[in-house]
């Protein structure tokens, strides 16, 4: 029995309270590997950060920052202080959207992934609107805001590969898709390279059927070095968006705000020798890309 006037305790579902424990237990463990997404809307503007294991930090998309172990402690320290394990998954948007309806605007976002647990809690427009998340979304965003003095900027593509190369910019940054068809008829499946986050993943692919599961690895250091190596000999700022292959081929690389696109295919407008140079630096990238990730 409570006595009269005190509050009863109040018993968190088993999910919040193994959040909450894995918060601690990395609060504790200084260098504990987590992964943070945080976007928001407010009175500051659009912020946003991509917080990945070992302090890489995507600040607004643009910039990359650099968070000491202090402060991504304090970043789990204030996450179990503001109760997020409590969150809701959503709030707002519509009860019943239809199936027509263009999907509901996000205007605050939280995600972590932490041990073998994850967690998030979106602000949807309209409907119920949860002031605890923007203020924490708040929170989180101004303590990474205060290193953002020391963030590292690409100006272009050349030089955000030249960073890469150096260091100054960290493999996390870099997200790469090449997608790799055998030309028709053909009986040998495809495939699909992603790196994104300082991992890769090849996985089997022909057009309308995913042949095998979609797997990530680290990417290898060496394998690293190479492709960054070949990325600039490419030099693909230069190239044209389409060029010529007798396989259907995507490329699209993102550097924070620096990205190339360019689409390979037997365009019978183009053949081997129409752009000669950009073609030899393509077909000369291709072999890293096909190897990446066997």
């Amino acid at each position: 029995m409570v006595a009269e006037g005190i509050e009863p305790p109040v018993n968190k579902p088993p999910a919040s309270e193994q959040l909450d424990a894995a918060l601690e237990r990395g609060i504790l463990t200084l260098g504990s590997p987590f992964h943070l997404q945080v976007n928001c809307t407010d009175k500051k503007g659009i912020r946003s950060l991509d917080l990945f294991p070992g302090g890489v930090t995507i600040w607004n998309g643009r910039s990359q920052v650099m968070l000491p172990e202090a402060a991504r402690s304090a970043l789990l320290s204030t996450l179990l202080e503001q109760d997020f394990s409590d969150f809701k998954p959503r709030y707002g948007g519509r009860e019943q959207p239809a199936k027509s309806a263009a999907p509901a605007r996000i205007s605050c976002r939280i995600h972590i992934n932490i041990e073998t647990m994850q967690k998030f809690s979106v602000q949807q427009a309209g409907g119920e609107q949860s002031t605890p998340l923007t203020r924490l979304a708040a929170i989180l965003l101004d303590q990474v805001e205060t290193f953002a003095q020391s963030a590292v900027t690409p100006v272009d593509l050349p030089d955000a590969l030249d960073k890469l190369s150096t260091g100054k910019l960290s493999a996390e940054v870099l997200r790469l898709r090449f997608v790799d068809i055998p030309a028709s008829g053909d009986d040998a499946s495809g495939s699909i390279l992603r790196l994104h986050g300082g991992n890769i993943s090849r996985q089997a692919y022909s057009p309308g059927r995913v042949i095998a599961e979609q797997i990530w690895n680290r990417l290898d250091s060496d394998q690293y070095l190479a492709l960054i190596s070949a990325l600039q000999a490419a030099q693909l700022a230069s190239l044209p968006g389409n060029l010529w292959a007798e396989d259907q081929l995507e490329f699209e690389i993102h550097i924070l705000t620096q990205k190339k696109v360019v689409l390979a295919r037997p365009f019978s407008r183009l053949d081997a020798t129409t752009q000669a140079p950009a073609q030899q630096r393509f077909n000369k990238l291709l072999p890293v890309l096909q190897q990446l990730g066997q």
